[in-house]
């Protein structure tokens, strides 16, 4: 019987961090149209801040899928650009890098801000690098790619103000729907004991 009700507790836990990470995907791309269409400040944006939280209170894998869900659903809408493989890929691992950061620790909305901030400068790094490799817009030098950084400077700047304002925003509400709602106490027991 207790074996039952473990595999049934297990299943249950499954389905709440599925619905939560659909959810999360949901307002992030809601978030990223709406910032886009409205705000219209390029790179200032909530995805980032979303997939560090997700990666940090759902895990590593689900924090991936929630990132790589958010940015599929608004670029039906948005639209991408030919280095979509860098900008994927990025946010991919950003939802990882927020499962390094755990979400019962002291000091979480600094922590993960940390993390954002590192995440933001990857990001930058990293697409950067795709633009100058694939758009034709620089020489293939050492010096193009200086060039291609130089030039990206004012979109790290936007996403790292919106990492900066995004994460204190939403670790809090996390903070409080996680341990209020989604881990009840006499469940959290039964299921760490079964996992």
């Amino acid at each position: 019987m207790e074996v039952r009700n473990n595999k049934f507790l297990k299943k249950l836990y499954m389905n709440k961090k599925i619905i939560i990470a659909i959810l999360i995907a949901l307002l992030g791309a809601s978030l990223r149209i709406f910032l886009n269409e409205k705000v219209a400040i390029p790179n200032f944006e909530a995805v980032t801040s979303l997939s560090l939280l997700a990666g940090s209170f759902l895990g590593g894998v689900f924090g991936s899928i929630t990132s790589l869900l958010m940015i599929f659903i608004s670029d039906i809408y948005l639209g991408n650009t030919q280095i979509y493989l860098f900008t994927w890929s990025a946010f991919l691992l950003i939802g990882i890098f927020g499962s390094l950061v755990k979400n019962n620790s002291r000091h979480h909305v600094l922590k993960t801000a940390g993390m954002g901030v590192a995440s933001v400068l990857f990001f930058y790094l990293w697409t950067n690098f795709g633009w100058w490799l694939i758009s034709g817009t620089y020489e293939m030098s050492f010096f193009g790619l200086i060039k291609c950084y130089i030039a990206g400077l004012a979109f790290l700047r936007n996403q790292m103000i919106s990492v900066l304002i995004f994460v204190p925003v939403f670790s809090p509400m996390f903070s409080f729907f996680f341990q209020k709602v989604f881990y009840r106490k006499s469940e959290m027991k039964t299921v760490k004991q079964a996992l």
